[in-house]
């Protein structure tokens, strides 16, 4: 079996410590669409790099926050009516998957390192907006300069 290169005491302090965006991102948004953008955190000193990719679509929306050095998923938003297998059952429909090191060795299939959660989570409401969903996922992982990102959505997308 496969070790991580993180533990939960680890992934907590990355998902939680202040980030900045790095770059200005403007995106207009239509049917499945795809992106990412880069965020950094300086924290005690050390430099890190995070990845954000997201996709846009129909009932199929998500957005996940990765750590670029081990490139593991921190927190992971999913919109959609699908589920996520955890160890101890099913998650269906909207949920938050965040990282979990008991998570990997209960599963046991050298892969999962993330547990499913059903939204609202926390202070992470359930909604179907993607624009509202990015901006709980960024205030969650305590990011700032918010500003920097210029995401909107075509006035022609349909969603139903």
């Amino acid at each position: 079996m496969n070790k991580l290169q993180l533990d939960d005491i680890q992934a907590e302090k990355l998902i939680k410590c202040l980030k900045n965006v790095l770059k200005k991102h403007i995106k207009n948004l239509s049917k499945n669409d795809k992106g990412q953008f880069m965020l950094e955190s300086n924290k005690d000193g050390i430099q890190r790099q995070y990845q954000v990719n997201y996709m846009y679509a129909t009932d199929n929306t998500h957005i996940n926050l990765m750590d670029l050095k081990t490139k593991l998923t921190l927190v992971r938003i999913n919109l959609d009516s699908k589920f996520h297998n955890n160890s101890d059952g099913k998650v269906w429909g909207h949920r938050i998957e965040i990282f979990s090191e008991e998570e990997f060795y209960q599963k046991n299939d050298s892969f999962t390192h993330i547990k499913a959660y059903p939204l609202p989570y926390e202070d992470i409401k359930d909604t179907g907006d993607f624009l509202i969903a990015l901006k709980e996922l960024l205030d969650y992982t305590n990011t700032h300069k918010q500003n920097r990102l210029q995401i909107t959505i075509s006035r022609n997308f349909d969603l139903w």
